[in-house]
């Protein structure tokens, strides 16, 4: 070898050294400020913690720190914990919470009325969110030291206010408060939409719930506001109940301009369908028989207090106002 290639090969190999050695280093301050990113928003969730929070019953519950196993005992409850990106922290649902798909594969704790206390105990969650029908689990659970929140939104400004609440309790506030402004700002935008409607030419409706007896919803219904949002007017707004019966003949007597036929249990295939509801002795001259405009609709948009009831709402409208949606 020449003095001169032996030089040359030098130079190559200390050109190549110093390319790794960069690209070692780059990648070091990669993996580094990965690293950092993740440590500094540990740091500020722990500086969250402890924090207080007062459910739907007013009970008072402390969170020592941020929850990393969550049991739901309700569908509600279910859905707002996944829509706020909570999934990996869900080690426990009830029978009944199946939205989304990924639900199904939790660990099931028993039904949504008959919650097994044993289940839910063996998961080890650090926070179980519950309803007001579980007040009797919920006196067991506190006696094994696991932490309860109750909700029961009685209203669809409940259910972002709900929202807001888990956020807090789980230390993803600021996705809750994201999540709240874009339902809040879609409810805004159908309200826009209807305003200039006036009252005496929104359609009548008739919400079939239950057909035997037929039952509806009351205006103190989660269903029942919603179709006020929509801009339909529920012919059983003036009644006291929540859930009232209907007769033949005071349906008959209102001819409500559309119907909407939800039926959230019962065995599947039993339910009238509307070519079922058209068929009914005496209901031929029903507006809503006329016109067809009798329609099926998930129970679970209008019944379930989750992000889900603005979707509820804004598909009601669109039959309410098919012009305004097109």
């Amino acid at each position: 070898m020449t003095k001169s290639s032996y030089y040359h090969n030098r130079r190559r190999a200390l050109f190549y050294l110093i390319i790794m050695i960069l690209i070692i280093s780059l990648s070091g301050c990669k993996g580094t400020a990965n690293t950092q990113s993740i440590i500094d928003k540990e740091n500020n969730v722990s500086e969250l913690f402890p924090v207080t929070i007062t459910d739907d019953l007013g009970r008072q519950v402390t969170l020592k720190t941020e929850p990393k196993r969550i049991v739901s005992l309700a569908p509600s409850n279910t859905e707002i914990l996944f829509f706020l990106g909570l999934k990996e922290r869900v080690v426990g649902v009830t029978t009944f919470c199946d939205y989304p798909e990924e639900a199904k594969l939790c660990s099931q704790v028993g039904g949504f009325s008959d919650p097994s206390l044993e289940k839910i105990v063996v998961l080890k969650p650090d926070l179980v969110l519950a309803t007001s029908m579980h007040q009797q689990i919920i006196k067991g659970l506190e006696e094994t030291g696991l932490n309860v929140l109750v909700f029961e939104p009685q209203k669809i400004d409940d259910i972002f206010v709900s929202i807001q609440i888990v956020g807090k309790a789980t230390g993803v506030e600021k996705e809750a408060i994201a999540l709240t402004k874009g339902l809040k700002d879609r409810v805004n935008t159908l309200n826009e939409k209807l305003s200039k409607i006036p009252e005496n030419q929104r359609p009548t409706v008739y919400y079939e719930m239950w057909y035997e007896p037929l039952m509806t919803v009351g205006k103190d219904t989660l269903s029942g506001q919603a179709i006020e949002l929509a801009g339909g007017r529920n012919i059983a707004v003036d009644s006291a109940e929540q859930y009232p019966q209907l007769s033949e003949e005071v349906i008959i007597k209102k001819s409500p301009d559309i119907m909407f036929c939800s039926y959230g249990h019962g065995e599947p295939g039993q339910e009238p369908t509307p070519s079922d509801i058209r068929n009914r002795k005496g209901w031929e001259d029903i507006s809503f028989v006329k016109t067809n405009k009798i329609y099926e609709i998930d129970a679970d948009l209008l019944t379930i207090s989750s992000p889900r009831i603005v979707e509820g709402i804004e598909k009601i409208a669109e039959y309410f106002y098919p012009e305004l949606f097109n």
